[in-house]
């Protein structure tokens, strides 16, 4: 449902008479406009259904109703200012003040503009905002140039790109496939054709500039953008911002689960088990201030989470709300994953007897799987006598065999009964003899086959690396601010959605009461392409950042578990509706 890989764009196939391949038209821009409205609280409306019950009945994206995106207590304001974005507006950087700034007066007023973040750190000042605002403001077409490797043209300089080096290629990249903004409208097919060449006197026409000294390539149309270039232009974009603030963009380890534990009911009814949706969205860490766990791949937060889609048409309503319902997965999964400060992952199965008790004890059933074709094939040779058929004995069963004291003549039904122990090895017994030569196909099959002998829990789901808190949560306050960083087309907004402890608690199955509404104000789209527009979008992260990242009194700065978890296959419900 939550995942991108059922938007992956597919390439159309080169062709094969060796002719150029037709450009199909620009793709339109459009947005999504679904604003559902929810009173401040939420009460349960549904009878004797639960909300994680009624959310379980989602299996497939048709399946989402906007009843659903109602019975969590969605609310979307669409459109806010950074400053109604915010919870302080007084973190977002005063443009205009900064801007009034003399260069020979940026390096003293850097200090002042600097305040305490809660890494023990100072916060980047002004003179790093005018570097991010410069380069941002770098024209498309000299950045491409740069890109590119193409000499500028005579009198000009190249342009220097500095941190912004790794923007501007993913959105160079965008630019085979989306139409720059910043260029002015396209002529017609033949003024194009007349100015990009010139008649020679035979009348043959000479191409002026090569292709390869050209910015601007055309690829494909919008909807052929393969996916990662997304992400990855998502990335650059907000990394501008936030390796300043002492964080970092990292994509997950373990797959993003939103996890949704249905409440215990009442004996003689049993409780339906836990399901999760996954997402496909990356999060900002903070970096550790120790130079040991930084190398050691540990992170803290998650701070904020990005969603890029690959979505570009929403002609129905239906589209609408699966994008939003994208949204509201990687915002409730970002809250969980900071809920869990201070605790340890219970695993679903753990100490229950379907992972601890054997599935054969050896009782009338019998073996099931290898173990019952085995000894199917044991019985038979040893009713028809045929001892040489036997698998040969293993080296830990032939001396346990030699340094075993003569017992009395078995029966015939005991002497096979132990034959058939003795060639299965019981759940924990001796392993079949290991054979020197292996497919890769046949070793994956007998990886799975250990594993489910194993008996162990479902695997973990917690980020064994992962120092989780809530980095900028206002304690005491029973709701926590989650930002995202939301990409559709080659634009790009901020969202910030308020979710109620409470409605956590009933999501990981606790008492069903009234929560409060999840209020999710969403900022005006900016395109990438506009350098005016991104440089507020630089400022509306930088804001984002400054807030998260401040200093709280109560924040216990640097602490943090790390969380273990065990391995296994997991058993819990996937609702994959991508």
């Amino acid at each position: 449902m939550f995942a991108a890989f059922g938007n992956i764009g597919v390439l159309p196939p080169p062709p094969t008479d060796g002719a150029p391949r037709v450009i199909p038209p620009p793709t339109p821009v459009r947005f999504p406009r679904c604003s559902p409205q929810s009173d401040e609280k939420v009460p349960r409306t549904r009878g004797d259904v639960s909300l994680v019950n009624f959310l379980q009945s989602i299996h497939r994206p048709t399946d989402i109703r906007l009843s659903h995106l109602e019975a969590v207590g969605v609310h979307v304001v669409s459109d806010v200012s950074p400053r109604d974005l915010l919870p302080d507006a007084s973190y977002l950087p005063p443009v205009e003040k900064w801007n009034g700034i003399a260069p020979e007066d940026l390096l003293e007023a850097n200090e002042a503009t600097r305040q305490p973040l809660s890494n023990g750190h100072l916060s980047p000042g002004v003179q790093t905002y005018r570097e991010r605002q410069k380069e941002l403001l770098t024209d498309n077409t000299a950045a491409f140039r740069t890109i590119r490797r193409i000499p500028a043209p005579t009198g000009e300089t190249a342009a220097r790109l500095g941190n912004a080096y790794e923007f501007f290629k993913n959105l160079e990249f965008f630019s085979g496939y989306w139409p720059d903004t910043s260029l002015p409208p396209k002529p017609d097919s033949s003024e194009s054709e007349s100015e990009s060449t010139t008649e020679t006197a035979e009348g043959v026409k000479k191409e002026v500039v090569p292709s390869h000294m050209q910015t601007h390539v055309p690829t494909g149309n919008g909807a052929q953008l393969p996916p990662d270039y997304r992400q990855n232009l998502l990335t650059a974009f907000v990394k501008l911002v936030a390796y300043d603030f002492g964080c970092n963009v990292s994509f997950p380890r373990t797959e993003p689960r939103l996890h949704l534990t249905p409440s215990p009911l009442p004996p003689p009814k049993s409780t339906p088990p836990p399901s999760y949706f996954n997402s496909s969205v990356a999060f900002v860490y903070r970096t550790p201030v120790e130079r040991s766990a930084a190398r050691a791949g540990i992170v803290e937060g998650p701070v904020a989470t990005l969603s890029a889609r690959a979505s570009t048409v929403f002609s129905n309503p239906s589209d609408e709300l699966l994008d939003l319902a994208r949204e509201v997965v990687g915002v409730l999964l970002t809250a969980q994953h900071r809920s869990r400060e201070g605790k340890t992952e219970k695993r679903f199965g753990d100490a229950k007897w379907w992972t601890s008790t054997p599935r054969w004890g050896g009782g009338p059933g019998g073996a099931s799987g290898r173990e019952g074709d085995k000894a199917e094939e044991v019985t038979i040779a040893l009713s028809a006598g045929v001892t040489e058929k036997l698998p040969p004995l293993t080296s830990s069963t032939s001396a346990a065999s030699a340094t075993s004291p003569p017992v009395a003549e078995e029966g015939h039904g005991v002497k096979i009964a132990n034959e058939v122990k003795r060639q299965i090895g019981g759940l924990n017994g001796p392993s079949p003899p290991k054979r020197s030569k292996i497919s890769p196909r046949e070793s994956a099959r007998m990886a799975i086959y250990e594993s489910y002998r194993k008996m162990t829990p479902p695997s973990a789901t917690w980020d064994r690396k992962a120092r989780y808190s809530a980095i900028g949560k206002v304690p005491g306050k029973g709701y926590d601010d989650v930002f995202l960083m939301s990409a559709l087309n080659h634009h790009v907004c901020i969202v910030r959605a308020r979710v109620s402890e409470k409605l956590l608690s009933v999501l990981e199955g606790g008492t069903e009461d009234e929560w409060e509404r999840l209020e999710i104000r969403r900022s005006r789209w900016y395109d990438l392409y506009l350098k005016e527009e991104r440089v507020e979008a630089m400022g509306c992260v930088w804001g984002v950042m400054s807030w998260l990242m401040r200093k709280v009194e109560s924040e216990r700065d640097g602490e943090g578990g790390e969380d273990v978890a065990g391995e296994g296959d997991g058993l819990v419900e996937k609702m994959d509706l991508s």
